[in-house]
């Protein structure tokens, strides 16, 4: 078996496969790449935001959740938001201020644990093969000396259009006066693709970490600059916050399908999503409806629409989330659902969102070591708030919080985001699919697809993500790519659905460990970059 990352940012999975090629694991291409995606995809991740990993060690034959999410801080949130509350943007999703401080500027920020998770796993699982400072040296050049725009992030650029809750590009650019200076030209338009994008503070930035140890972003220089910024705009975090932010590991929720065991990242992860998901669908004869038929379709989309209306319940609940997870992710739970589905229920609900602001990274290595990171800013760019010098952009989350108190989702200290579902299938005790993906409520309709494709139709990595897609989460809406027939849309419409187009379906990001020959597939989503990184480079599979 060789070695694979993949991920939407090509240039950040060929920092992964320059790790392999030196001795490195799958944790250690795990951070290198990850630093390198928030260098080459700053609008959707970076040193400021959050994430989680799904990790299976395969000396130890162990697999844990690491949550390194975005933390609450203990400010009190100012008086004022009370007169400015609005509502609701979705039906889970962010809160609206009439100023909307709690989606652009420094109130908006939650405390970052992204440098914090690296740097515990590097400690932890690190191959010691390769040092700290050599792992983000990749990152550190293309900060410093720049990287070619390719044509996923030049389109991130063109996403201009905003709503209430999710302020456009042009807001955030406005944020602070460092947010348009480092991520805008000179006069203010944005980066086109094929021209060369360089971050000079970020790169001092890295190095600093480099140098220090990823303590230093909490504990060091960088972390009393954070918490002196932070404190000075009158952020939710004092500097106590920053100091004390810790890494949480935890086990993952198991689940079954099809006889294969699947985990994925516990609360505040929503690997029960998932789980929950792919056991309601046990319950049915995939092949038998024929892939991607109206049938097919409008029994999956009801699947879809009751795991949704168990999961939405567990965002931001804190301690009471473990026992509603057991709950969910339990077989009775599965059985229930598919029950009233066979019965003729339409499963009508109420769904809900989370930010498209967010990237993915699948890794394995030729030792059978797993590692599947989901990582964010929040929303697109951001909070838009960047501390001078250091040349990064600080996540947005706590627009997710309701600002008013008395609420299991109010706004309080130490609550963690977590909202992603990074996960490991196992065939015999075996890690057989890892997979993951940004894209807000539709990672999980997105991924179950995925699985479904390769274990019921018996589709390869790369074309179980490539095949069109559909989603849907609340109501009867359902959402179909372009590829599927009108034909198809109309049958769907008949069948009660309030059928739309959509473009937007996620971006998987995939392994599968072929049980037969020990290779490697890959799973890249054209839908983004489809960054693969392969070492050696002519295994199966490589690009």
């Amino acid at each position: 078996m060789s070695n694979m990352v993949v991920c939407p940012e090509p240039p950040a999975a060929r920092v992964g496969r320059e790790v392999f090629a030196k001795g490195g694991n799958a944790m250690d291409a795990a951070i290198a790449t990850a630093f390198a995606q928030g260098v080459t995809n700053p609008l959707l991740c970076g040193l400021g935001g959050t994430g989680i990993m799904l990790c299976y060690n395969a000396e130890q034959r162990k697999t844990i959740t690491l949550d390194f999410s975005a933390v609450l801080g203990s400010v009190p949130v100012p008086k004022e938001w009370e007169k400015e509350y609005v509502g609701r943007a979705e039906t889970v999703g962010r809160y609206i201020l009439k100023s909307e401080a709690n989606q652009v500027g420094y109130q908006s920020i939650m405390i970052p644990g992204f440098v914090k998770g690296c740097w515990v796993t590097y400690q932890r699982f690190g191959s010691r093969r390769l040092t700290w400072p050599e792992l983000l040296a990749p990152s550190i050049q293309l900060a410093k000396n720049g990287f070619e725009v390719y044509p996923y992030i030049a389109g991130l650029w063109r996403m201009d259009a905003g709503k209430p809750g999710y302020p456009g590009l042009a807001v955030k650019m406005r944020a602070t006066p460092d947010a348009a200076r480092l991520y805008l030209k000179p006069g203010g338009s944005a980066y086109e693709e094929g021209e060369l994008f360089a971050q000079p503070e970020m790169a001092q930035t890295l190095q600093r970490l480099a140098d220090a140890g990823g303590d230093d972003f909490y504990t060091g220089e960088i972390g009393r600059a954070i918490a002196d910024d932070l404190e000075k705009h009158r952020a939710l975090i004092h500097h106590a916050d920053v100091r004390d932010y810790a890494v949480v590991e935890q086990a993952p929720v198991r689940g079954s399908y099809r006889g294969l065991e699947v985990t994925s990242a516990s609360v505040p992860g929503y690997g029960a999503h998932i789980v929950e998901m792919l056991q309601i669908l046990e319950h049915f004869d995939l092949v038998k409806l024929g892939h991607n038929t109206p049938e097919y379709v409008d029994t999956f989309a009801r699947v879809q629409r009751a795991a949704f209306a168990d999961n939405v319940r567990l965002k931001c609940m804190g301690d009471e989330a473990h026992e509603l997870e057991s709950q969910i992710a339990a077989p009775a739970r599965a059985a229930y659902w598919a029950n009233r589905i066979k019965n003729g229920d339409r499963i009508v609900v109420r769904g809900g969102a989370v930010d498209s602001g967010t990237t993915h990274l699948t890794c394995v290595d030729a030792d059978g070591n797993v590692v599947s990171i989901t990582h964010s800013i929040g929303s697109l760019a951001g909070s838009g708030a960047i501390t001078p010098g250091l040349g990064f952009l600080y996540n947005n989350f706590l627009g997710h919080y309701n600002p008013l108190a008395g609420h299991p989702d109010s706004i309080g200290p130490r609550k963690r985001i977590g909202s992603v579902l990074p996960t490991i299938i196992f065939r015999d005790a075996q890690p057989y699919i890892a997979i993951g993906a940004p894209g807000g409520s539709r990672i999980v309709t997105a991924m179950a697809q995925s699985v479904v494709n390769v274990i019921d139709h018996k589709m390869d990595m790369r074309t179980a993500v490539t095949a069109p897609r559909f989603h849907s989460e609340e109501r009867q809406l359902l959402f179909l790519e372009s590829p599927f027939p009108e034909s198809t849309a109309q049958a769907l419409s008949t069948m009660g659905n309030d059928v739309r187009r959509s473009a937007y379906m996620a971006r998987v990001q995939a392994i599968r460990i072929r049980e037969d020959t020990g290779e490697l597939e890959a799973g890249p989503d054209p839908r983004g970059g489809a960054g693969v990184g392969q070492y050696p480079p002519q295994a199966v599979g490589a690009p």
